[in-house]
């Protein structure tokens, strides 16, 4: 039988902050997107909170509120998220990167002791106007996949791609993107991504 044990809100939350938006939990460790949150003047650039949960008292407390520095108004970060062990991701699907409008950007934190701090920000290396990238994201261990549902592929229009990052030291550098093998226009493939470790398998939906 499920009980609730807790309910999360973000120390500074306020109206339309869309805290819950993208959820992930490892161990006692949750991360809760909230994509329209405004950082001062930028309106919906996003966050994610980082809360733990203390395993004697079962007490959830917030933990962390992660904005990425470059951030701005639109970016939406936190549209999704995810977590693994001391690692956190997460994406910012209309961020602007290297001069592409809504490109899309992905984010990764690492906690040490109970500080978390930027470790590498993510793009795809072909990265183009309207991509959407960071609209999902997946992390299992040193292994990262984001979703670009919205990235022309072949001269289809929005057709989709996933891409694998791979983490070397403190470093993480793109591994390969995935595309399907029978690419269509408005696919949106990438819309929805999942790892498995263990096996070395990723699973990418298309809508």
């Amino acid at each position: 039988m499920w009980t609730q044990q807790a309910k999360l809100v973000a120390g500074d939350g306020a109206a339309g902050d869309a805290f819950g938006t993208a959820v992930a939990l490892a161990g006692d460790t949750a991360l809760v997107g909230a994509p329209q949150a405004h950082l001062g003047d930028k309106v919906s650039a996003g966050a994610a909170y980082i809360f733990a949960r203390d395993p004697v008292s079962g007490t959830w407390t917030q933990q962390a509120k992660l904005a990425p520095s470059d951030g701005v108004g639109g970016d939406h970060a936190g549209q999704s998220v995810a977590l693994a062990g001391n690692s956190a991701l997460f994406g910012a699907p209309f961020a602007d990167v290297a001069g592409q409008s809504s490109a899309g950007a992905a984010y990764v934190y690492l906690r040490a002791g109970m500080t978390w701090s930027l470790q590498q920000k993510l793009s795809a290396s072909d990265a183009a106007s309207t991509d959407d990238f960071g609209g999902a994201v997946a992390l299992v261990n040193d292994t990262a996949i984001v979703g670009a549902d919205q990235a022309d592929v072949g001269g289809k229009s929005n057709s989709g791609a996933a891409y694998v990052f791979q983490r070397t030291g403190t470093s993480w550098s793109e591994q390969q993107k995935l595309t399907p093998t029978t690419a269509l226009a408005d696919e949106g493939f990438g819309i929805a991504v999942a790892l498995a470790g263990t096996s070395n398998t990723a699973i990418v939906g298309a809508d």
